[in-house]
């Protein structure tokens, strides 16, 4: 059965998943222990997000969560995620954000996000924390969902800061909220004006690019698809138990 016989078959799923006309949508039928899924996959070329519902009995659809990478092992790594960040948190160096800055840069149409989830499609967050890793030799997050990392931030940083406050090579991240799929990057040098260059992931390419400014960023996350446009340093945390 493919995607639009899916989603005539479940036409409730229509309001709860992204509106956004450039994107691509998919949707599958999954089971997992036992529990049968629909899982919807939408795609841009700038960022992509998973919706899943479980299919209860009588054709009752539950919606189950969303964010750039959800599946049923989510629920489980999620748990295991807010279980493993532990100890102290606190701002990176200056140091820190210009390597990891130049490394941003210099991966600009080099890095490929092919081998993260869904070969790169769903690939913001899994791109942003490699770069770091490979920059810094330690993770910044477990997570590959915007919506569960900007509460970690949250939780290091308190609310977001000011724009102009955050150094080349920091974060800039609209999470995944309701049914609008959100997006991360890393920003370059302040320019004190909308022109501030961003660089992520680009889903359909599945390579790193320099794909916004500050102006692009807010006509997407903020005007068009009513998410926050949040700012904060790379994080310097105690992890555990942390994966590729």
């Amino acid at each position: 059965m493919d995607k639009n016989d899916l989603l005539v078959q479940f036409p409730e799923v229509k309001d709860q998943i992204d509106p956004s006309e450039d994107l691509q949508t998919t949707a599958e039928i999954i089971v997992d222990k036992g529990k049968r899924y629909l899982q919807v996959t939408q795609t841009s070329d700038m960022e992509g997000g998973q919706f899943l519902f479980e299919l209860g009995e009588d054709r009752k659809v539950i919606m189950r969560g969303a964010d750039n990478v959800f599946t049923p092992e989510t629920l489980e790594l999620n748990a295991r995620v807010e279980a493993t960040v532990s100890g102290t948190c606190s701002a990176s160096s200056p140091t820190d954000h210009s390597k990891v800055y130049n490394a941003a840069r210099a991966a600009v149409d080099h890095f490929s996000s092919a081998n993260g989830p869904d070969h790169g499609n769903l690939a913001c967050v899994w791109a942003v924390r490699h770069i770091v890793y490979d920059t810094l030799n330690r993770w910044i997050t477990q997570t590959d969902g915007t919506a569960v990392f900007a509460p970690e931030l949250k939780q290091c940083f308190g609310e977001s800061q000011d724009e102009n406050s955050v150094p080349a090579g920091g974060i800039i991240i609209s999470p995944t909220t309701g049914n609008s799929i959100g997006h991360i990057g890393l920003l370059g040098p302040s320019t004190g004006d909308g022109n501030r260059l961003i660089y992520s992931n680009s889903s359909s390419a599945a390579v790193w690019k320099q794909n916004f400014t500050l102006n692009a960023w807010k006509s997407r996350y903020v005007d068009r698809k009513r998410l926050k446009m949040l700012y904060f340093p790379l994080p310097l945390r105690v992890m555990s138990g942390l994966t590729s």
